[in-house]
This record gives C-alpha cells, structure tokens and sequence, in this order.
C-alpha cells in the first residue's frame, strides 16, 4: 500500500516548488509494477504526450465492492500523478469515486505548478478513465439491487435569456465607427465573414503583446500559459458543440481545409469504384469540389439529393438515394445561399441504417444556432472562426473519436509525429496527430473568446432574434414587384436570403447598396453548381448576424428600392 493522501499533503507542505517537483519524481520511483498483459490499447489514456496505461482491480461485490487502481506511464512525473491518484482513490467504492472532490486534492497540492497544459490533459483523461470504469460498476452494483435500472430525467430546457441587439451591436468597434460620408455602416455579410467583438479583439492584442510563445514546445512560464489558453479553448468548443471529449476537436486553417482532410485522409483510402458519395446541389465548393475530386480518384460515383421547388432537400427521395453502396454523407447543415437549414437529424438517421459515413458543413450553422454533435449524431463536424465572430486562418474539425482514430494525417511534421526512425515514422493520437507544426495560436485562443463571448449572450437567443430579422425581410422583400426570392419559408430558414431582381445585375445592385453604407454579397457565392441548377448566373445575398437590428433591415429596404428605381429608369 502506498503513502495516504494526509502524508503526502504533509509532504508537499514542507517543500519548496524545486523539492516538490522532485519529490513527485520520487512518488513515480516508487509505484508498483504495473502487469505487462494490462499494457493493451484498451487500457491506453489519450490526451497526455507520455505513454498511460489505466485499469482497476475489484475487490468484493454491489455497492460494497472497492477498486483498486492500476496505472503506469514511460514518465516518472506521470507516474508521481498516478500514485497521487491511487492515493485517493484506492479502496474506495464505486459511488464514492464518483463523488469524490479530486479537484481539491490537486489545487491543494498545487500540481499546476509542475505539469505542462499536456500532462494536464493527460491527468484530466486518468481521471475521466477512473470515473468511467466506477461509472460501469456503479450501474451493475444498481442493477444486483433492482429488477431495473432508474435513469435520471433528462434537465429541462433553459428559456433563452433577453436579447439585445443595440448593446451587443455596442460591442462592436467597426460597426460603431462612422463611414466617410457620416453614415454607420450596415452590415450584412456574416455568410462570408462576421465581424469581432471587442472582446475577441482584446484577447489577441494581449496574448501578442503580454505572453506570446509557441504552443507545445516550452515549459516557460509563457508556454505553460500559452498552452493552457490554447487547450482550454479546445474543451470550451467541445462543450460548444456537444462533443463527447476535448480529443476530438481538431483545430485547422478552416472549414475548406477540414472537408478536404477529411475527404483525403478519411474517404480516399476506404472508397471503391461502385461506392456512393451523397451530396447536395446547394454545397459550398468546398463541401463539393473535394469530393468530386475523391470521386474521380476512387471510381466512386457522385450523387445528389434531389431538391423540392422551394429549395428544400426532398426527404421523399431518401429511400431511393440512399442504398447499401452509400458510403459517405457530405450535406450542409444549413445553405449559405438558399439559407436552408437541413434535417440533419434525418440525414443521420439515415446513414446508420446504411452504415455510411456523416460529414457535416456547419460554417453556416454552428454560429447562429445550437449544435450537437452527439444528439445529431454526426461523424465529422467543420466550421470556421471567422464566421464565429473569431479570427481569420482558424477552424474546427471535429470528428467522432473512432473516426479521427480511422483518418490518416494529410500535413506530417512538428507536433503531429510520435516517433520518427529512419524508414518509418508513427503519429501522435488525435487531435495532435492532425496539427502540424506550427499550428494559428493567437487564433485559436481568439476562437475561445468569441465562443465564450456566444455562450454569454445566448445562442438560443440568438437564433431567435435572427430569425425575427428574416421574417421582417423576407415580407419586405416580397412587396417588391418581380423580386425572386431564392429558398424555402422562413420557418425552413436560417438568416440568409439571396434574391434577384430581373434586369439589374447584382453587381451593379450592390455597388448602389454601397453608397448608402449598405454592404451585401453579391455573385455566386462558391455555389455555381446551384446557381447553374436555378439557371442564374448570380445572385444577392443578406446574410444577418447578432449584431444586426430592425432598423438595419428598414436601411436595407431603403436602399434597395431607392437602388431598383435607379438602376430600372
């Protein structure tokens, strides 16, 4: 039996930070043997850049049993955490494990101090590990006790909390900053790039001037800083999305180059000729282009989903397109130019019956309403910061555990590398094994501000105000004669609506809406497959944001019939 937890404490009480870091050396020194036939992938802990291997010994049975930990690790500071571990949890019960405050143990001793952002992963996943074996063996010791298992009720949804759009408009700095000729500007473009609180801004102006360093390399004091803002952000967009852990979030330069590490590194290797990629006409050029593009190399063959006249995937076609030889769903959660939120839930209930693979498009989604990537039960998830009231050059791929676990690295080098011999090299676990080198740290930690600064004013409440701005459009838009409107209803849209008006060329629209301090999208926004579907050559898009307001809509309609009369006479 090891030291208690009341021995150590004294231990670490009595010693500097020099002697304590030591000292935890000395607990590594001193753990048993851990059994080289426990030393299986099964038993590995990812999430630390040492090797962990976790298990448990049970001892008696039902409530009563107790478990014993077994633990090991290739580093001896490691190995002093695990015996920290062992020390408080060893001989306890099921129950009391999950009860348990090992928090406290660890901001008493002040392990902080003397473990990297890494190790404090690694230390994170340990514990989640112990948690889940005594999770599993508390629900069969309440199964010995009773016929049936009670589960608890799922918590009530929270209302949205009160929005307003004039003081989150306020924290904008560019929105509030007069144009040329006196007018503020009204923006209306957040489809291609919203603007940055000031919050967001902030926070990169202070990691560039007060603690810039490299991420994963320096165990400095600007290092261990920089990576623990840096990981942060990583669990603070899991928890944003409804991943099941921080490991499966993979940060990368952007949606366009998530979907195609995806399409190389995941469906490229496993695709046949005779295989189905399903896809959609209404996709981004970089939710469609790349998987034409494995299409071609693969023998695959391409298929799209038909579409309903209102701009609606037809969810009467999906017995039909989708079949056994579906292999790979690449849909949108919601069109940036019909602004068509897609049944995703459908779609993925879908792919499981035919065992296909779900990747999801939510550059146009995640900012604007709440996602889930369990409840949906995607497979790959991709989004971009810049659309996320973040920075520019910073993305999300999130991908289901086992598929990141599937996907082969497209980028090699740096932090992604495990080991490296002469003839061969093996990769990191996930999410490292897909960021090499030097990876946009500034932005990344940008991204957590602008997701934190989401999370505070309500994204529920957010989509509500959105969606009452496109109602107040889309009823204005229809009182103009001979205006098309592209896409669905506003109850089958989010906000984005893309129009044209017979005789003026969206161009020379948009070039008007601008002198009125009006900025809009004008051309096919990277949708040319479903512009030359509508057989139109382009198109002008109002795209809203949680900084836009009522008057914002009254600016636009003005301009717009003041541009129309101009461009028409």
């Amino acid at each position: 039996m090891g030291l208690s937890l009341e021995e150590i404490f004294e231990e670490f009480a009595d010693l500097d930070r020099e002697d304590q870091s030591k000292y935890l050396l000395e607990l590594g020194d001193a753990l048993p043997d851990f059994p080289s036939a426990l030393r299986t992938d099964t038993n590995r802990v990812y999430g630390c850049q040492s090797q962990v291997w976790l298990s448990a010994d049970v001892s008696g049975s039902g409530e009563t049993a107790r478990l014993r930990i077994l633990a090991d690790s290739d580093s001896n500071i490691v190995r002093g955490l695990i015996a920290i571990l062992q020390s408080a949890y060893d001989g306890l019960t099921a129950a009391e494990i999950l009860t348990f405050d090992i928090q406290a143990v660890f901001r008493q001793l002040n392990l902080q101090q003397h473990i990297s952002p890494q190790r404090r992963n690694g230390l994170r996943g340990m514990v989640e590990r112990i948690q889940l074996i005594a999770g599993r063996h508390a629900v069969i010791a309440s199964a010995q006790a009773a016929e049936n298992v009670s589960l608890p009720a799922p918590l009530p949804l929270c209302p949205a909390p009160r929005f307003d759009a004039l003081h989150v408009r306020r924290q904008f700095p560019v929105l509030n900053r007069p144009l040329g000729d006196g007018l503020f500007p009204v923006y209306l473009d957040s489809g291609a790039s919203a603007q940055k609180p000031a919050c967001v801004i902030a926070k990169e102006r202070e990691v560039e001037e007060q603690y810039y360093a490299n991420a994963h390399r320096g165990t400095y004091q600007f290092g261990v800083r920089i990576d623990e803002e840096y990981e942060s952000a990583r669990q603070l967009i899991a928890d944003f999305i409804g991943a099941q852990s921080a490991d499966e979030i993979v940060f990368t330069a952007g949606t366009t180059v998530g979907l195609n590490m995806i399409a190389s590194g995941w469906a490229a290797p496993r695709l046949q000729p005779g295989d189905e990629i399903l896809t959609t006409v209404m996709e981004h050029h970089a939710n469609f282009v790349p998987w034409q593009q494995v299409a071609i190399r693969t023998g695959a063959q391409l298929k799209l989903m038909p579409l309903t006249p209102d701009g609606r995937l037809d969810a009467t076609a999906f017995d039909t397109v989708f079949t056994e030889r579906t292999k790979v769903v690449a849909v949108t959660a919601m069109s940036n130019m019909l602004g068509t939120i897609n049944p995703i839930r459908e779609i993925a209930r879908r792919c499981r019956r035919v065992g296909a693979c779900l990747v999801v498009d939510g550059a146009q989604s995640v900012p604007h309403f709440p996602t889930s990537v369990a409840a949906d039960d995607i497979d790959f998830l991709v989004f971009s910061g810049h659309k996320t009231y973040g920075p520019t050059g910073v993305g999300v791929l999130y991908g289901r555990r086992s598929r990141l676990e599937e996907m082969e690295p497209v980028v090699f080098g740096g932090h992604m590398i495990s080991e490296v011999a002469i003839d061969r090299s093996t990769w990191s676990s996930p999410p490292a094994k897909f960021e090499a080198g030097t990876m946009p740290i500034v932005q990344v930690i940008g991204l957590g501000a602008a997701i934190r600064w989401l999370q505070q004013i309500g994204l529920a409440a957010v989509h509500q105000h959105e969606e009452e701005l496109t109602r107040q459009l889309y009823a204005g838009l229809r009182e103009i004669p001979d205006l098309q409107i592209f896409g669905p209803a506003p109850e089958h849209r989010g906000g984005i609506i893309s129009f044209r008006i017979p005789g003026i060329h969206p161009e020379d629209l948009a070039a008007i809406l601008d002198v009125h301090g009006v900025f809009t999208r004008h051309g096919h926004h990277c949708t040319m497959p479903l512009h030359n579907y509508l057989n139109i050559s382009g198109s002008t898009r109002v795209s809203f944001g949680a900084y836009n307001t009522s008057e914002d809509v009254q600016a636009f309609l003005r301009a717009l019939h003041k541009a129309r009369l101009q461009l028409l006479s």
